[in-house]
């Protein structure tokens, strides 16, 4: 019978195997290692998106304090300036004066924000100046707004001292945008308003120069007794609920050239004051937000950015200076954009007597129609 012999396998063939199996072993243990990796990034990336943002009792989204702000987005103006599009506005509330608006200011500031928009008539530029100068931002890195009242200054040679006192109350050598805040002097006196803004952009107290509530036909009167002179902006009341006519006017500047600065985007400090009454945000614009996971002020926000508008929402209050600045990079989608556009303005949006709008259809259509509403 014959025995079966035995054939060792070769040395060779035994480093061959071992080889494959440490391969093996190291190829595991690269996964495991590259699953891990990724899994670590996921989580640190949950954590920045969720770490600025909590949720209150009534499950309303608001921003920490430490969240980060990062305000980037800018509109390039005619001249060819990058006008930051997320602004401070310090207008008509308690907290736009004295102190409050000092230390707002400075919150704003230290947080990223860099578009402070201001006016003769809100008497406050000593304060934001002091806040300005105080950041430690240099100048160069701030846009400053403001507006010659026309209820002051009615003719070209008091326009002119008027610039001279903004800079000197502002600590300023120059403004980046001056407007004239409303063509309330009629069309001659308007007119050497606006001649007086040329000349001091052309010496160089002003670098750009606009308007503010003026519809279409008063935009091409003073452009037409300047030869052409075409505001670089035209600060206007604009949110989903302005009537047609004047989101009308909003596109029309669009196509020629000029900025639209948007006020009153999240209803001014009377609607704010109302919510604890019982006012609230339309339904719809509420299921937008919390479909982005953000607050209902971000989407009003974020629907006048979508639009090429500037926003100068105003707060006294930290965490909504906070709110108002760090608008993500979530996109509306045109469902969306209808949807808020066709929500019932809410109750005491703008003013609880007028109605959410500040100014009437003829006052957006009929040049040099007395405002009604100052």
């Amino acid at each position: 019978m014959t025995v079966p012999t035995y054939e060792p396998r070769s040395r060779n063939r035994r480093k061959t195997n071992n080889v494959t199996r440490n391969r093996t072993v190291a190829l595991s243990t690269t996964a495991m290692g590259v699953a891990m990796a990724l899994f670590l990034v996921l989580v640190l990336v949950l954590a920045l998106t969720f770490s600025g943002r909590q949720k209150t009792s009534m499950g309303k989204t608001t921003i920490s304090p430490a969240s980060p702000v990062s305000p980037v987005d800018t509109i390039r103006l005619r001249s060819g300036l990058e006008m930051p599009a997320v602004g401070y506005g310090t207008c008509c509330r308690p907290s736009a004066k004295g102190e409050a608006i000092f230390k707002s200011t400075k919150i704003f500031l230290k947080n990223g924000g860099r578009l402070i928009d201001t006016a003769m008539a809100y008497r406050n530029h000593e304060e934001i100046g002091k806040a300005i100068a105080k950041s430690g931002i240099p100048r160069s890195e701030i846009w400053i707004t403001s507006k010659i009242a026309p209820n002051k200054a009615k003719n070209y040679d008091e326009c002119l001292i008027d610039v001279d006192n903004i800079l000197e109350e502002l600590e300023t050598p120059y403004l980046d945008l001056l407007l004239i805040h409303a063509p309330k002097l009629g069309k001659e006196r308007t007119t050497q308003l606006w001649k007086c803004l040329i000349e001091a952009r052309h010496v160089g107290k002003v670098k750009s120069i606009g308007v503010s509530n003026f519809n279409r036909g008063e935009i091409e009167d003073i452009a037409e007794a300047t030869n052409g002179e075409m505001p670089e902006a035209n600060e206007i009341q604009q949110h989903p609920w302005s009537s047609q006519e004047w989101r009308d006017l909003a596109r029309w500047q669009k196509k020629q050239g000029i900025a639209t600065i948007a006020y009153t985007s999240l209803g001014g400090s009377r609607f704010h004051r109302a919510e604890g009454d019982g006012a609230a945000w339309p339904g719809k614009v509420t299921r937008v937000a919390k479909a982005h996971g953000v607050t209902e002020a971000q989407v009003l926000l974020k629907w006048a950015l979508q639009h090429d508008m500037a926003v100068i929402p105003g707060s006294g209050s930290k965490e909504h200076i906070l709110e108002n600045l760090m608008v993500p990079s979530f996109q509306l989608s045109e469902e969306e954009i209808l949807d808020i556009e066709s929500a019932d303005a809410p109750r005491d949006w703008w003013d609880s007597k007028r109605g959410p709008i500040k100014y009437g259809d003829e006052e957006a259509t009929r040049p040099w129609e007395e405002r009604k509403n100052g």
